[in-house]
């Protein structure tokens, strides 16, 4: 009878995202269409984040095999965690990996305080985001089968394992260095970092070190599109037991949920977002607005905040701009942004701390938005039809703003931060480029839109992915 019993278990997945909002994101997406296929999900967050999640409730309640548990980040609760804390960030592999064995171990025993009365069935597989090495470490000391989840595109991964190509190699003017095979761009778009000390870099190391972590798991599964990298793509795939390309996950996600999607989309989100903004959006003109978004981590100077300020006001395009509450380098100008805001009026501006960012996109009255390049912000406004203002960072945010400008054509870069440039940037995606870019970015979105539906290549992985977990022997 018991040998009866558990083969009717269903197979539980444990997932990890890395600690930021933009990973968490498209891994939950991925939870939650995996616990629609009949899995046992049960997603990990550190505490910190976890008490931070918007609505828990909700999403357990429309996904019932969807469960939810937390580790230790190594940090006491009162510790603080700043936006963006990079010994913070760069330490999570040593300082969370003996809390997830712990977990795990505690699960094998049925000793676990798991979300649910009941234990959960024996684990499975593990999905965990590549930035950490450490879950491939523990998965293999415990035996325990791991799939990799990539968050960015197969062009940034490529991008660290030939990175070694560069260190070392000289650049003279008579020399170019060329664009590395199957990347489509130049040198000049990877991410800032200084070559003379590329090899010392402690975070390209940790990029570096799970990067090659990745290659030792049971395969890759990467929130990207096909037809958009069939240059990087082949690079990739030999180096893998097997890669399930399946972006856009929230459009496909979407596609699933119907009338629910909307309602869904914001639970587990670190902020809460302001839905007031939506009856704002409602009484402007169609593709009038030009939402602004830098998404959960990046800064800003007290300048800079100022200079985007004067140029969105001096477009006259009515604008909604999500504004951190920690954006600011200097936390001593409070009040700022409600002081410098009286330089335009406010019927054509809405500022707010957090928006439902796919409501957003996907609203009538949007018609461009200056974003910092984030990979889900591209994706979700490839899905939305809407043009893209890029101004990258960090990161893999340089090379999604050169794909975005280069290749798809998809929008234009803000080369300058100051009034006029912002003014005149915002005047040629919202004004005399318009048409060229709609068009432009609705090719893509068609692809993506095949991509997703019956029969296309991120719609059947994700079917092979949960039949490859199925058939796993524990």
């Amino acid at each position: 009878m018991a040998d009866q019993e558990q083969q009717v278990q269903p197979s539980h997945v444990v997932m990890l995202p890395y600690i930021a909002q933009g990973h968490i994101k498209p891994l939950l997406c991925l939870a939650q269409l995996l616990s629609q296929s009949g899995l046992y999900i049960t997603f990990l967050n550190t505490h910190h984040n976890h008490k931070r999640f918007a609505n828990l409730q909700a999403l357990s309640k429309n996904f019932p095999n969807l469960h939810f548990d937390s580790i230790s980040d190594g940090l006491p609760d009162d510790h603080p965690r700043p936006s963006f804390d990079l010994d913070y960030f760069l330490g999570i592999n040593v300082a969370t990996k003996p809390h997830f064995k712990d977990l795990l171990l505690s699960y094998r025993s049925n000793s676990s305080h798991h979300s649910v009365c009941r234990p959960p069935p024996p684990v499975t597989c593990i999905i965990a985001d590549g930035v950490l090495s450490f879950p491939v470490e523990v998965a293999e000391e415990l035996e325990i089968p791991i799939f990799s989840f990539c968050s960015h595109t197969a062009r940034y991964l490529w991008e660290y394992y030939t990175i070694a190509k560069l260190i070392g190699k000289e650049n003279n003017e008579e020399e170019e260095i060329n664009p590395m095979p199957g990347f489509d761009l130049g040198c000049e778009d990877l991410p800032g970092f200084d070559m003379e000390i590329l090899d010392q870099s402690p975070s390209l190391q940790v990029l570096i070190d799970g990067s090659l972590a990745m290659q030792r798991t049971s395969g890759l599964i990467i929130n990207t599109i096909d037809d958009l990298e069939a240059s990087s793509l082949p690079h990739i795939v030999p180096r893998f037991r097997k890669v399930y390309t399946v972006a856009p996950l929230h459009a496909l996600l979407n596609s699933r949920l119907g009338d629910r999607s909307h309602v869904i989309a914001s639970d587990g989100s670190l902020w809460n977002a302001d839905q007031d903004c939506m009856t704002w959006l409602d009484s402007q003109p169609l593709r009038s607005v030009l939402y602004v978004s830098f998404g959960s981590l990046v800064k800003l100077s007290h300048s800079q905040l100022v200079e985007f300020l004067h140029g969105l006001v001096l477009s006259g395009y009515p604008f909604l701009w999500v504004i951190r509450q920690d954006v600011l380098f200097d936390d001593d100008t409070d009040g700022v942004i409600e002081k410098e805001y009286q330089v335009g009026p406010k019927e054509k501006g809405y500022i707010v701390d957090w928006a439902p960012q796919e409501q957003v996109l996907t609203h009538h009255a949007v018609g461009g938005f200056l974003t910092h390049c984030g990979w889900n912000s591209i994706l979700e406004s490839i899905m939305a039809r809407v043009p893209l203002i890029c101004w990258p960072n960090w990161g893999d945010q340089c090379i999604n703003s050169a794909c975005v400008v280069k290749l798809w054509r998809i929008g234009v870069q803000l080369d300058a931060i100051d009034g006029s440039s912002i003014q005149s940037t915002i005047n040629t995606l919202m004004g005399n480029r318009r048409d060229e870019f709609q068009r432009s970015v609705d090719r893509i979105a068609k692809l993506a839109e095949d991509g997703i539906s019956e029969g296309g290549a991120s719609h059947k992985n994700i079917e092979t992915l949960v039949n490859d977990i199925k058939k796993i022997k524990i």
